[in-house]
């Protein structure tokens, strides 16, 4: 009887480990930027930044977009200088071509990178979901030391 429990035991948690993986991640455009989650609990922006950090299939595409991101910015902030400065010289009856020419080039600029940096997050998010959908969270595997042959839970 006591082996026939055992034997039910680990029967019940190979079919319990089998049916575990690790949750996919989902990214929804909110109110102020993309909001992230797994399953229904809703990941800060830390969370799943080191959960790409560590997964070797997500991780260049991830630094990628950071990249493209930061770059994304600093052109905004150039961008947002010139709108300024084409500002300033309409009002003063100025010549407003290089102004003008430098507020076009920076929105474009900006939206490139930004562009980039989206097509990269994707591309991350997708990479690591797909790298899950063949390995689970933990398995059993067999084992055998000193004290005799049996499974062992490897995470």
């Amino acid at each position: 009887m006591k082996h026939m429990k055992f034997t039910l035991f680990v029967f019940v948690l190979c079919l319990y480990s089998v049916s575990l993986t690790a949750q996919e991640i989902t990214a929804f455009q909110g109110n102020w930027g993309d909001e992230f989650y797994q399953d229904k609990q809703k990941l800060s922006w830390k969370e799943v930044n080191t959960i790409m950090m560590e997964s070797a299939a997500a991780e260049m595409n991830w630094q990628k977009y950071k990249k493209q991101s930061l770059g994304g910015l600093i052109a905004g902030t150039a961008n947002l200088g010139a709108t300024i400065w084409f500002i300033v010289e309409y009002e003063d009856d100025r010549v407003v071509t290089a102004p003008a020419i430098a507020w076009a080039g920076t929105a474009i600029i900006s939206s490139i990178f930004f562009n980039g940096a989206k097509k990269n997050k994707k591309k991350a998010i997708l990479e690591y979901n797909d790298a899950l959908g063949a390995k689970t969270s933990y398995r059993l595997v067999p084992t055998s030391n000193e004290h005799g042959v049996g499974l062992a839970l490897k995470f």
